[in-house]
């Protein structure tokens, strides 16, 4: 029977609090394969996971976390008491129970230098995914790291065959896209991963319905994001306290 791996979008962040420890953590005891956590820059060159350009989502306070220093990103109290996860706290506590997949939220070279740097210091490099959306991000991130596995975001289903070349390993496709001639193609030829709602769907990012889920595991992907991994694995996981500065 074919099962598509289970990413676990923003970690378990239809249950806590997304990217944050205990999204990830959440993540990893219900099963999923792969625990995604975004990645940003701060001012001063540190790697915190933040889906957002700034902090007014998730945290009513408007500036960017390209504006901010680590240790004010460190202080940031987010809902519930979670604070914003610097990278190498993911790759030391996650990365040695699941696989984490980076997805680089910026189009710059130094975001790339930045995650080797952090991907190196931890010794992670056979137990993470950087997902990228720029050819020449992906280059550099092979030639740093020629061992560890790439995904690319695609921003253009017709240019699937140039990120492979540049050591592409799995394609994403959106949900809503997933009928796109170009994507198609993606989905016959090559491996790839679908996030489910967003673009094109009545669903938010990571969300879906047990048909939409249904008609999607139809199309044989090599692996499925979503919001609530329990979806895909079956299990349920009780809620744990939020990490304390």
């Amino acid at each position: 029977m074919h099962k598509p791996l289970v990413i676990a979008h923003r970690g378990y962040s239809s249950r806590y609090v997304e990217n944050t420890q205990s999204a990830y953590r959440g993540a990893a005891e219900i099963g999923a394969d792969i625990v995604e956590s975004d990645a940003r820059l701060s001012r001063d060159g540190c790697v915190f996971a933040c889906h957002d350009a700034t902090l007014s989502r998730i945290a009513g306070d408007p500036r960017a976390i390209a504006d901010m220093t680590a240790d004010e990103l460190r202080a940031v109290v987010l809902e519930g008491g979670e604070r914003l996860s610097p990278l190498p706290r993911t790759l030391t506590d996650i990365a040695p129970l699941r696989p984490v997949l980076i997805d680089v939220k910026t189009q710059d070279l130094d975001i790339i230098e930045a995650i080797v740097r952090d991907v190196r210091a931890c010794g992670a490099a056979a137990r993470v995914w950087i997902g990228v959306r720029d050819a020449a991000q992906m280059d550099l991130a092979r030639s740093l790291l020629p061992d560890t596995r790439l995904l690319a975001f695609l921003p253009d289903y017709t240019r699937a065959d140039e990120f492979e070349r540049a050591g592409a390993r799995a394609f994403r496709v959106w949900e809503g896209q997933v009928e796109d001639p170009a994507a198609i193609d993606v989905l016959r030829g090559k491996p790839t991963w679908i996030t489910l709602g967003g673009k094109q769907t009545p669903c938010e990012v990571g969300d879906t319905t047990p048909a939409r889920l249904a008609r999607i595991l139809a199309l044989r992907p090599r692996g499925i994001l979503l919001n609530d991994p329990g979806l895909m694995t079956g299990s349920t996981a009780a809620p744990h306290a939020p990490d304390t500065p």
